[in-house]
């Protein structure tokens, strides 16, 4: 019997043609997509990270930090907020924060920065910004925040604060001081405000080496409640300042009783010039016209301006001293003043200034029907 020859291919192995040329076609169709996709889209199937490049330029940030922060769910969701709307505020705040929180304060603040730039400053953000640098001992960086703030609201005694602790910190007390005072001054009632706030002011003084002005805001302080703040402590520190200046002999001398008008108004002497000025109490300084410094040649340091609260606004102040001041038979050397800048109206018309209490609280005070006494404060 002849030898039955097979054929090439069974009918089982018939299919392997057509799905071997099927599997092929899937593949060259897989291939081309992925190219096609990789070409057109930054959102690959190789690379399926977002691509946040334009967010990162506009707000200053490192590599480094963009990297931890893309490590976190909610920082990619601020920073596709960001990617869509570059001016969202409810995204940029908790994204500085975050930046922070993951060891990037620098980073954090100059997004903060950068973002305030481009859609403009907020307190808020401001501050986060401002609390990043202090962290890293940026002083001079937190110095233009606390600018940026004062910009923002020149009333708010907080950013005096803020920008004097930062001055602090550059270890310049003139500055510290003047925005200490500004601080001090901002406050519509005196009688309320923390003894620290005046001690800031003091210690100040002392760092510039003049001791007998550090005693005045202490004595100020004091001076709204004797009985209850005349502590042992503050007392202490009253003397030691006023032995390192040699105080005593000229802090405050001599005793009196004047007459002023019904509107607080007194007759008053700085460096032998005759001036009218409004006793006030509520003023942490005594404050004078340019015209007035002019005529009892007080030169203003026009370098560390103050910002003072008056009838009206804010008033732009620098500081000077008065080698003289005499009211009656008292008198004061040595004493701050704040001379009002291109204001000579700025505490009414004829009046030369506020009798306040770098005068004032260097004396025992009492009001009582159109007169003034004052009796001076022993230092010790």
């Amino acid at each position: 019997m002849p030898e039955r020859i097979a054929p090439p291919y069974t009918e089982r192995s018939g299919y392997f043609v057509p799905i071997a040329v099927g599997f092929s076609t899937l593949i060259a169709i897989a291939v081309g997509a992925y190219i096609y996709f990789s070409q057109t889209y930054p959102l690959s199937i190789a690379n399926s990270r977002p691509d946040f490049k334009s967010v990162y330029e506009q707000l200053g940030l490192s590599p480094a930090s963009t990297a931890d922060v893309e490590k976190s769910a909610s920082g990619t969701k601020f920073l596709g907020q960001l990617q869509r709307e570059p001016c969202d505020r409810e995204a940029i705040l908790p994204l500085v924060k975050l930046l922070v929180s993951v060891g990037y304060p620098r980073d954090g603040a100059t997004a903060a920065r950068k973002f305030g730039e481009r859609c403009g400053h907020n307190s808020q953000l401001l501050e986060e910004a401002y609390a990043a640098l202090t962290r890293i001992n940026d002083f001079s960086s937190a110095v233009a925040v606390a600018n940026e703030m004062i910009k923002l609201d020149q009333a708010r005694s907080r950013y005096r604060y803020l920008r004097g602790t930062a001055y602090e910190g550059m270890k310049n007390p003139r500055g510290a001081l003047s925005d200490y005072v500004s601080a001090l001054q901002l406050f519509t009632d005196l009688s309320n405000v923390s003894v620290s706030e005046f001690y800031r002011i003091s210690r100040m003084y002392a760092a510039i080496g003049r001791y007998c002005d550090a005693i005045t805001p202490l004595e100020m302080y004091i001076s709204y409640n004797v009985t209850k703040r005349q502590t042992p402590q503050l007392t202490k520190m009253i003397t030691e300042y006023a032995n390192d200046g040699n105080c005593r002999a000229s802090y405050a001398s001599g005793s009196d009783k004047v007459w002023i008008t019904q509107n607080n108004i007194v007759d008053v002497t700085i460096n032998g010039v005759k001036a009218r000025m409004i006793v006030d109490t509520g003023a942490s300084m005594v404050s004078i016209t340019p015209g007035l410094a002019a005529r009892a040649r007080i030169l203003p340091d026009e370098q560390n301006l103050m910002t003072f609260q008056v009838v009206g606004g804010t008033v732009q102040s620098a500081p000077g001293y008065a080698q003289l001041i005499q009211v009656g038979q008292t008198s004061a050397t040595s004493v701050p003043v704040a001379i009002s800048v291109g204001r000579e109206t700025a505490f009414g018309d004829q009046i030369d200034g506020l009798l306040g209490m770098t005068f004032l609280a260097r004396f025992n005070v009492t009001f009582s029907s159109g007169i003034l006494e004052l009796k001076p404060r022993a230092l010790n």
